[in-house]
């Protein structure tokens, strides 16, 4: 038989336990929400995992894993980069030692334009693993961008040193390198870039770049940029700025019919974008006595030349 002081006891326990139980249910359900979402994140359900993650934060939120996993969702599936951000810095909050996490967070930031925070929070990122190359891959595009160009060759050579079949980060080093004014070594970045990565138009692009600004000074550099310059344009039809500078660089070697054509497919591809542009291409063309494809009258058919002036 209880007496009454064992049934205060006895109620008091059942009635702590009342308490408890809503608490520990949500974060039951937090975590089977989680476990719902990544499921169908595995099976290419977008929508349907964010649902169930939402609710899982909902029900717990410091469930950190799900407010990672939502960061990947809304920057994909949504491309919702603010919203992808905030879900990250919740999951940075409780997962402090998390290299990934901090990456992704500094990734959006720098997608985000946000260059200061990505630059902070890739340093953390790259504190917790010095021997991640994409880490320090990705830091040293941040620093130079952000105008610490010794620091970005620091994080760019050490990134090439650990992944060194990576183009991307030989040609990001090459364009580091170019803003600090060192061509020669450049050039080799952006070499090794193509030996890598050799359909990749962008490198071509950079590497003829890089032997344009040294043909002043070796004409030899004129055909390598020209070749350079015509692998990109080949690779890419669209590529604007290569046909810009090809038609300049043709043009140094005197071959105005191929300057011509560079320049007005240029003309072609900048129509209603750079009217500067434009109006300096167009002022090229006449000076080589061609005709602007902007002059041209529907149908394809030039204005008549006037008659040179009688002497």
């Amino acid at each position: 038989m209880l007496t009454p002081t064992r049934l205060l006891f006895v109620a008091g326990l059942v009635a702590g336990l009342c308490l408890a139980s809503p608490g520990a249910a949500l974060a039951g359900d937090a975590d089977a929400f989680y476990k719902q979402g990544i499921a169908y994140k595995s099976e290419g359900k977008a929508d349907e995992a964010i649902d169930a993650l939402e609710h899982a934060v909902a029900a717990n939120p410091k469930h950190y894993y799900a407010w990672a996993a939502l960061g990947g969702l809304y920057k994909t599936a949504r491309k919702d980069l603010p919203r992808s951000i905030a879900a990250y810095e919740r999951a940075a909050e409780g997962l402090k030692k998390d290299k990934v996490v901090w990456t992704n967070l500094g990734t959006a930031y720098y997608h985000n334009k946000q260059l200061d925070l990505a630059l902070k929070t890739l340093i953390a990122a790259s504190a917790m693993d010095p021997n991640d190359g994409d880490i320090r891959g990705l830091l040293g595009t941040v620093r130079r961008q952000s105008g610490d160009l010794s620091g970005a060759i620091a994080d760019l050579e050490a990134a090439t040193r650990l992944k060194p079949d990576s183009a991307e980060f030989a040609a990001n080093l090459g364009v580091a390198y170019r803003y600090a004014k060192r061509e020669d070594d450049a050039i080799k970045s952006f070499q090794k870039a193509i030996a890598l990565a050799p359909n990749d138009a962008s490198i071509h692009f950079n590497l003829g770049a890089a032997y344009r600004r040294q043909s002043a000074k070796n004409p030899d550099m004129i055909t390598k940029a020209i070749s350079e310059y015509e692998t990109a344009t080949t690779l890419d039809p669209g590529y604007t700025d290569a046909w810009f500078d090809l038609g300049f660089m043709y043009k140094q070697d005197h071959q105005n019919d191929k300057a011509i054509a560079a320049f007005n497919r240029y003309l072609e591809l900048n129509k209603g974008k750079d009217t500067g542009g434009q109006k300096r291409i167009e002022d090229e063309i006449a000076a080589l006595g061609g005709t602007p494809v902007t002059d041209k009258k529907p149908g394809g058919k030039a204005p008549a030349k006037k008659p040179a002036p009688k002497k």
